[in-house]
């Protein structure tokens, strides 16, 4: 058996370079600085396998932390790309995205800031190295310049490349056209909600047995990108389907309003054919979830409309740093806000806590906190899961010792990051993956 060779390619730099194009909000890029072990063996991981770690950039001497470089979404680099020296030629070298930022056009950025500083040091050309199946990389790679390499003679190589051009000319993005809630002009609340009608954004996974409804947090105020996206894509990564829930945000006449569009966003994906619906949320979010997991209903049989002839329970719900409990919020402004009440209710704060609403029939969860978050109390945690044991549900929980609110998928931290990889064995263990 011949040795396998990866495929070729090179571009030149003594001509102007491509304009990057804009970047998406919240982007930033930056060189290493010392911190970011963490965060590219997170990236490259996931991008590569298990085997790699940082270690091989810092014994590499072509290699240097100034050549190293990320591409940062909020707190988290999710990208990265380095300028290799070897043999007096300039390399793009380790590029990585993590596939949960998958398709967002984060690589061409890492590439293109290497390929600017192998510029600055005075080379004239750089090459790259990768492989066939990485189609969306080839096609960034095409777009800043890059062509492929190799001799004249080489009639495999020139088969495989004239594959990978048949494939590119075939590749299409994702259709991600939101999918409305309700008919246009019929979402509850219409008027109270400024004419806002909530959506589902899809990501969905051929032969997938189950769906996940992902709720981004943001203190029902706005909705956290970071907590939206890429944790579908990180769902996706499972062979589980998900579907983003863009629901809408103060100001709305109460609580229901939100907790109405997560019922309907479960009637509305178990309609597509999903053996198992799911709801995971963040904060904010993970309240959302923690609602609609404890108040859901069986579906009214004689209801005009299809969907509301479906039961809202989900199959399982994850609270991520979820405000699960409006009870431990109660001397606080926000829940008043959220109520519109100057002094909440006890009778409000109980029924939108989730440790309150637990019975034999809650849906079985996966929960994870930091111990020290400093917005949203642990409490929240523990006291959801306590309910769940008093009751016999099953659950999974994950505290971790340190970690700041809003961590999303926590990227720059090898403790916390796991929980992805957690979550995403649970979903798999309760059927929600692709079918055998």
């Amino acid at each position: 058996m011949s040795e396998y060779r990866q495929l070729a390619m090179k571009a030149r730099l003594d001509v102007p370079l491509p304009e990057p194009g804009p970047m998406p909000p919240r982007m930033s890029l930056h060189a290493a600085d010392g911190h970011e072990r963490a965060s590219w063996n997170w990236i490259i991981k996931a991008s590569f396998d298990d085997r790699q770690d940082y270690g091989m950039i810092e014994r590499d001497p072509g290699c240097a932390p100034e050549r190293v470089f990320f591409l940062r979404h909020a707190r988290m680099d999710v990208a990265t790309a380095t300028a290799q020296l070897k043999g007096g030629k300039g390399y793009i070298h380790m590029v990585g995205v993590h596939p949960a930022y998958a398709g967002m056009g984060c690589g061409r950025f890492v590439v293109l800031e290497a390929m600017k500083c192998l510029k600055g040091l005075g080379y004239s050309e750089c090459h790259l190295t990768t492989d066939d199946f990485r189609l969306p990389a080839i096609k960034t790679y095409l777009s800043l310049g890059f062509e492929p390499r190799y001799d004249s003679g080489d009639e495999e190589m020139a088969a495989r490349w004239k594959d990978v051009f048949a494939k590119l000319s075939q590749y299409k993005k994702p259709d991600r056209s939101s999918i409305r809630l309700w008919p246009e002009g019929q979402s509850p609340d219409l008027a109270a909600c400024g004419g806002r009608e909530p959506e589902l954004i899809p990501y969905p996974v051929p032969d997938s047995r189950g769906a996940v409804i992902v709720c981004p947090g943001g203190g029902y105020t706005h909705l956290a990108p970071h907590e939206a996206d890429p944790i579908a894509r990180m769902i996706n990564m499972a062979g589980v389907s998900a579907f983003v829930l863009m629901y809408r945000v103060k100001p709305f006449p109460s609580l229901e309003t939100p907790l109405k569009e997560a019922k309907r966003a479960i009637r509305l994906v178990r309609s597509m054919g999903y053996g198992k619906v799911g709801i995971l949320g963040f904060s904010a979010g993970g309240h959302l979830s923690g609602m609609a997991a404890t108040l859901y209903d069986a579906g009214d049989p004689a209801a005009d409309d299809p969907l509301d002839r479906l039961s809202s329970r989900p199959d399982a719900f994850a609270p991520c740093y979820g405000a699960t409990s409006l009870w431990h919020f109660r001397k606080v402004e926000w829940p008043g806000m959220l109520l519109e009440q100057q002094k909440p209710d006890v009778k409000e704060l109980i029924r939108y806590s989730a440790e309150c609403n637990v019975t034999a029939d809650t849906p079985p969860a996966f929960i994870w906190h930091t111990a020290d978050d400093p917005v949203v109390p642990v409490a929240c945690a523990l006291d959801l899961a306590k309910a769940l044991a008093a009751h016999g549900v099953p659950h999974e929980m994950h505290i971790f010792p340190h970690g700041e609110h809003g961590l999303g998928l926590a990227g720059d931290s090898e403790e916390v990051s796991q929980w992805a990889p957690l979550c995403r064995k649970w979903l798999v263990s309760l059927g929600f993956g692709k079918a055998e």
